[in-house]
């Protein structure tokens, strides 16, 4: 059984926002983490409306004891114009997914699911160097992985987006920022897919269509899906049963979580010093 944080006065406190919040599989590892590591911390789920993503971000400005959150679907984009500094990447991506409380009460926005998933791939022995990988949902963690497998070197990036003025917006960009980078909105008949992933929200549902037709990716080294409820969609089990490697929504979560601890300042604080910087 996971052991249960001490509370105590020195505790700070993570919450993790979202709406709902039931899907997410970040509160174990990290808590167990902070156990393991003697860090007096607690990463809590909180289900927020989405009407009230800003108001809870200005409560979260005047705590003393809350170094950051987490912010999972559907709050990326309300996080990202709630916040008042960000990175470049999350800029980039317009959406949030970490957000870190400076010592005057600030908010720094950060994303981080498209490095996160580029580092799982690796996990698991698929390198994004040189290869046509065929991107589902150019949304907040859409883009961020798209931007991720650019900067790691891949040869070509399909991106499949319903919303054709978000698509051609992106790949307009991808573009100008990688000249090198064959960018599109769709897959010719002739091009063989390397890596697929899924970074809509379709497979949350069991009645949910596929993202793409697997008949299109018979060549592909991996499918990889961001959606972490259920821990195996429909689509990479039936891509499994075709003999397809594949990688759940909780490898990219947990591909992060260094991150996140070290952007929160909590990666190297003990008990006795485990506060909010």
């Amino acid at each position: 059984m996971q052991p249960v944080p001490e509370i105590t006065g020195k505790t700070v406190f993570i919450p993790l926002i979202g709406h709902p919040v039931e899907q997410v599989k970040s509160p174990r590892p990290v808590n167990a983490w902070f156990s393991d590591n003697d860090v007096a911390a607690v990463l809590i789920p909180v289900d927020i409306l989405p009407d009230k993503v800003a108001s809870f971000l200005d409560a979260i400005r005047g705590t003393g004891n809350c170094p950051g959150l987490s912010v999972t679907m559907p709050h990326k984009q309300a996080a990202y114009t709630g916040v008042d500094a960000l990175t470049d990447r999350a800029r980039r991506a317009e959406a949030v997914n970490i957000i870190h409380r400076r010592p005057d009460g600030t908010l720094l926005g950060d994303m981080v699911d498209g490095e996160a998933m580029v580092a799982a791939l690796a996990k698991n022995g698929v390198s994004v160097r040189g290869k046509c990988v065929l991107v589902v949902g150019a949304g907040g963690a859409g883009t961020a992985i798209i931007y991720a497998l650019a900067e790691a070197g891949a040869a070509t990036i399909v991106v499949i987006e319903r919303d054709r003025a978000k698509s051609d917006r992106l790949i307009g960009q991808l573009r100008r920022d990688y000249p090198q980078l064959q960018a599109q909105d769709s897959l010719p008949d002739d091009i063989d897919v390397d890596i697929a992933i899924n970074a809509s929200p379709a497979g949350m549902n069991a009645a949910d269509p596929h993202p793409f037709p697997l008949e299109r990716l018979t060549q592909a080294e991996i499918i990889a899906d961001a959606v972490t409820k259920p821990p195996v969609t429909p689509w990479l089990e039936e891509a499994r049963r075709r003999g397809i490697a594949i990688q759940a929504g909780a490898e990219m979560t947990l591909a992060q979580l260094p991150t996140q601890i070290a952007f929160w300042g909590l990666d190297k604080a003990g008990r006795d010093d485990g506060k909010g910087r």
